[in-house]
């Protein structure tokens, strides 16, 4: 969750989410306050004062443009070209290979989608 209250921006994140989970959410979050703020500061009002960007059903299909650009920002934030590239090229990185994107998640801790989906961008 990303709102901002009283002018500060706030990220939330769900602790009980593996912690690959969590640090994808905390950069996809940080990523709607760098590129977003200005959609953040206009959405619905909530009772407590909070303006929120929800994640609902457009959002999680990956339409969006908004979670499209927050998705393709927390994936090059957690895994940078400069040092992904020269992992793959040295390892000719198949996406099928699923022990070579499972050993490129565990050094990137992160999902294996998360490094599929850099690799396919």
């Amino acid at each position: 969750m990303a709102f901002i209250k009283d002018g500060v921006g706030i990220i939330g994140v769900n602790a009980l989410h593996h912690p690959n989970r969590q640090r994808f959410t905390l950069a996809h979050e940080f990523a709607h306050h760098r590129l977003h703020d200005d959609i953040l500061r206009e959405t619905v009002h909530l009772d407590r004062g909070f303006r929120v960007l929800n994640r609902d059903r457009l959002a999680s299909e990956g339409t969006d443009w908004r979670e499209v650009e927050a998705n393709a920002f927390a994936a090059e934030f957690l895994m940078p070209q400069f040092l992904l590239e020269p992992l793959v090229d040295a390892e000719g990185l198949d996406l099928e290979d699923d022990e070579k994107v499972n050993s490129l998640a565990r050094r990137f801790r992160v999902s294996t989608a998360v490094v599929r989906y850099r690799l396919w961008s």
